[in-house]
């Protein structure tokens, strides 16, 4: 049965998770929150957020039981608010599972593969006339323009401000940790940063602009920056929307290997 666990319990060093640490780094991330909300058997599932303005991430161990899915469906009700659709990231085996009981707060018209990609050894990519730098304060203005173009991009109708984004750039410009391509006429033609959690840095805020892809400019930032991540002794990682194929082949042509998929989907409490 579940509990209430804390972040220092023994199931993170289970083998059973190790061999998933990465893949549910969002977990280890959410450890530290003041707002964490953390459940698990203390064997093959644990349950976890960080905040309720973010996904609730259910690891299941390989060999998860099935029996004990009813375990799962109880905490996933415990998770739901009043919100019309509450989001949660798992294996596609529990997804699958919960599909085939008709559990009744599912939602079956919100579903996305998410795909996770991980590197050991970086790969050169087709050479491009782009060099590696860091952004300078002039930069601003356009890194803003880009960031909301991207949100824009990947969120559709969901509500997005050029404010909002100028926080967001702010933000991550703050960190030594965000780099930008230039081509020969000093133009930015993509950027992108990192964050890190422990040995982990996550992949985060690739943007190319559209008139400047498929010139392999991604994947020429990606293969710099994360030679200088593995320079750090960091284990770089991401997650990318599985089916969006020209996204995934710039990672994969600088190194990352495809290591499957996990499954956003929503649940609600009325129905």
């Amino acid at each position: 049965m579940f509990k209430t666990i804390k972040p220092d319990n023994a199931v993170f060093m289970s083998r059973e998770f190790q061999k998933d640490k990465y893949k549910f780094s969002i977990i280890i991330q959410n450890l530290s929150s003041p707002e964490l909300e953390l459940y698990s058997d203390e064997e093959s599932y644990i349950v976890c957020r960080g905040s309720k303005k973010y996904p609730t991430w259910i690891w299941t161990s390989d060999d998860f039981d099935g029996s004990k899915i009813g375990e799962i469906e109880d905490l996933i009700k415990l998770y739901l608010t009043d919100n019309k659709k509450d989001k949660f990231t798992c294996k596609k085996e529990l997804y699958d599972l919960l599909v085939k009981r008709n559990f009744a707060n599912l939602n079956l018209d919100d579903y996305f593969e998410m795909g996770f990609l991980i590197c050991n050894q970086t790969k050169a990519p087709k050479v491009c006339d782009g060099v590696l730098s860091k952004p300078a304060g002039s930069d601003g203005e356009v890194l803003v323009k880009y960031w909301y173009d991207d949100n824009i991009e990947m969120n559709g109708n969901v509500p997005y401000t050029m404010e909002q984004a100028r926080k967001d750039v702010d933000s991550f410009l703050s960190e030594d940790t965000f780099y930008v391509l230039r081509n020969t006429d000093n133009k930015i033609v993509c950027m992108a940063g990192y964050s890190i959690t422990g040995e982990q840095a996550k992949i985060t805020h690739v943007y190319t602009p559209a008139e400047e892809r498929k010139k392999g400019y991604a994947a020429n930032l990606i293969y710099l920056m994360t030679n200088d991540i593995l320079k750090r002794g960091l284990v770089p990682l991401l997650y990318t929307d599985h089916n969006y194929i020209p996204s995934n082949k710039a990672y994969i042509n600088a190194g990352y290997e495809d290591e499957g998929i996990l499954i956003n989907f929503s649940c609600s409490k009325e129905k």
